[in-house]
């Protein structure tokens, strides 16, 4: 695959994979005493993109941040000093060279990206399984999800419906239920832990994919008539559609749509080419991580990284999963 593909799908699945309704918003504790999160009613994150250019044959740190991170989650990084991010790299070089020959290769920046992507994740899902009061050993069933998740919301609540294209509480209900039901793998209607973990992140798991898939399409899909307009999906990156001048970057998405998307060439998606679009089977986003990395830090293009070359590009190291976005720089090193 070219460098240019690379980039370009690195890209593309930034966007999907944060944008389009397969990552859950964090459990909170609302005063009713549930524990339904606040956006619970919309999987797909909004989306604060910059103006900046992001074609397919440069790096643009800001578009990449901002793109994977939203931009207030970006903004976090400019409180890094140089210094901050080249100290807490030069530990991380060291985690990721896991033959400690000085030199990180594609294969060790994968492996480390997929372990801080499943560390972040598996810690998510730990302080939730704290919130049901759930100990490690023990299980969940529907009905106690039930119970803590929409405690305090009426039948009346539960059954109605919203206005405005926000999902009811029982359509939210039901979307769990089947999230519920795919993630309990052994059919024993309960959920261990890692089936849980699953279940709160379904895209990291590959049998999970049918409900990550039909998930974005009914966030997308507003008009509820079983596929995507173009309308839909650029109204899911700038809400402001048809109310406001866009962004130069729409007229790229307009030609993506079309070009990489929609492909029968009908004019809308349909649940085949969502798939093709979120949970591609030709892709992992580690590897293309790791691929981007590499070709924009190896200065002396012998196709790893030295300690050197990774501190030299310490800005864009702290943008990319390789640092949990930066997050790593605060854990206790000897964690890892």
């Amino acid at each position: 695959m070219r460098n240019e593909d690379i980039h370009f799908k690195q890209a593309m699945l930034k966007k999907s994979l944060y944008g389009v309704g397969v990552i859950l918003a964090l459990l909170a504790l609302t005063t009713s005493g549930s524990i339904i999160p606040d956006n619970h009613d919309k999987r797909t994150q909004e989306r604060e993109l910059s103006d900046a250019d992001h074609s397919l044959n440069g790096h643009n740190a800001e578009y990449d941040h901002e793109a994977f991170l939203g931009r207030e989650k970006a903004r976090e990084f400019d409180h890094f000093s140089p210094e901050q991010s080249i100290q807490g790299l030069k530990v991380i070089v060291d985690k990721i060279d896991s033959n400690n020959d000085k030199k990180v290769t594609e294969s060790e920046l994968v492996a480390w990206i997929k372990y801080i992507q499943r560390r972040y994740i598996t810690q998510n899902a730990k302080v939730q399984w704290n919130n049901y009061e759930l100990k490690p050993d023990d299980s969940m069933s529907w009905e106690h999800y039930f119970n803590n998740t929409y405690a305090g919301i009426s039948d009346e609540e539960l059954n109605g419906m919203q206005s405005g294209g926000a999902f009811s509480h029982k359509e939210m209900k039901d979307r769990d239920y089947r999230r519920f039901k795919l993630a309990d793998v052994d059919y024993d209607g309960l959920l261990v832990f890692e089936e849980y973990v699953n279940f709160l992140h379904p895209e990291d798991a590959l049998h999970m994919r049918e409900v990550v898939v039909q998930e974005a399409l009914e966030d997308l899909d507003k008009n509820h008539n079983g596929v995507v307009s173009m309308d839909e999906y650029l109204s899911d990156m700038w809400p402001q559609l048809g109310k406001e001048e866009e962004p130069d970057w729409m007229a790229e998405e307009r030609e993506h749509f079309s070009k990489w998307r929609d492909l029968n060439k009908d004019g809308v998606l349909d649940a085949v080419e969502i798939q093709h679009w979120v949970m591609p089977d030709d892709y992992d986003h580690a590897i293309a991580e790791a691929k981007h990395l590499i070709y924009e830090a190896d200065s002396d293009k012998d196709g790893s990284l030295t300690k050197e070359e990774i501190v030299d590009n310490h800005d864009l190291f702290v943008g990319s999963q390789a640092t949990d976005f930066g997050e790593a720089f605060k854990y206790d090193h000897d964690e890892f």
